[in-house]
């Protein structure tokens, strides 16, 4: 926040917007509510309680019904403030005591109603392809901001490169540093960007 008031006084700096990435969308909200910026970009951003996302994710993972309904069972837990002892091993790292006070603070945040508290201009990027999270959860946070510009980005996935459905070949890309960032990502930003500017006192 401070960074933020110190660029906010400089000058030679145009407009101020904060951009986040998946999780740090969710910081990057956090921060708009509390110092005054021109402009909000969130990328991959969830749009719903994190237990809820991580639940949706366990799903996906081919993990059994038992696993999957301990986990929520934990999750929810944890969620009220309650320390889980019992986990089991294949839920440790996720579970494990000493990151329960951080996913207690984190579970109990919504971002739709977070972004609803802001008020600067909003761009929502979402890639069509992201398997952590889901074109629906950038719906969700445009609904929030009926006023935001949503682009969905065909065949992006969450670390923002061109990656086919297929789960193993999705996650393929995730290790692969050269592959350039998806068409339309950068472009979308920047004419958000611009069009701030064209539009600054």
């Amino acid at each position: 926040l401070g960074w933020l008031n110190r660029l906010r006084r400089e000058p030679r700096c145009g407009p101020l917007v904060v951009i986040g990435h998946s999780e740090g969308a969710l910081v990057a909200t956090f921060v708009a509510t509390l110092v005054p910026v021109d402009g909000l970009v969130l990328i991959a951003g969830a749009g719903r309680p994190a237990h809820e996302l991580i639940e949706h994710q366990l799903g996906e993972l081919g993990l059994s019904a038992e696993l999957v309904s301990r986990a929520r069972d934990g999750m929810r837990r944890v969620a009220s403030g309650e320390v889980v002892t019992d986990v089991p091993s294949e839920l440790r790292g996720l579970l494990r005591p000493s990151v329960q006070p951080y996913l207690t603070s984190w579970f109990t945040l919504n971002p739709a109603a977070v972004i609803g508290r802001t008020s600067c201009p909003v761009l929502i990027v979402h890639g069509g392809n992201d398997l952590h999270v889901r074109p629906d959860d950038a719906r969700r946070l445009a609904a929030a901001r009926p006023d935001a510009e949503l682009v969905l980005i065909e065949g992006m996935n969450h670390v923002l490169k061109v990656a086919p459905t297929a789960r193993s070949a999705n996650l393929a890309t995730y290790d692969e540093p050269a592959l350039p960032l998806a068409p339309g990502l950068v472009e979308s930003i920047a004419a958000f960007v611009i069009g701030l500017a064209a539009t600054a006192p």
